[in-house]
């Protein structure tokens, strides 16, 4: 099985917008571009530190590890309070860490998923 990673990289505000600049020029040139996916960029590590903690990271590795059937199942797997883990959830998700997969004849119910193996971090200088 191919392992799917997804990098979490730190750059300066400045650097991500050259770079974006950059992609632009490239693709009003005509010039076929690749889409970078799998990419979540934060300005500095002490943002990373304050969106990945530890408990988001328990968080990650238990829907990883057990493929809980929903937010309450998750919640009963870490030892947290529901609301807790669904705040959680939903910033991992609208980083798009987490996947939220409505499953089939379960009304509102959604199963959180991670579609990858490893988070790799990058520092940019």
């Amino acid at each position: 099985m191919k392992v799917k990673r997804v990098r979490i990289g730190i750059a300066p505000p400045g650097r991500i917008f050259k770079e974006a600049r950059e992609s632009i020029g490239r693709i009003e040139a005509g010039k076929k571009m690749k889409p970078e996916t799998d990419w979540v960029y934060f300005a500095d590590v002490r943002e990373v530190g304050k969106v990945l903690t530890p408990k988001r990271l328990e968080i990650l590795r238990s829907i990883h590890e057990h493929q809980p059937e929903s937010v309450r199942a998750l919640a009963e797997l870490t030892g947290r309070n529901v609301k807790n883990v669904a705040d959680d959830l939903d910033l991992l998700a609208s980083l798009g860490l987490v996947d939220m997969e409505t499953r089939p004849g379960a009304g509102t119910k959604k199963a959180p998923r991670v579609r990858y193996e490893t988070l790799t971090l990058e520092v940019h200088l």
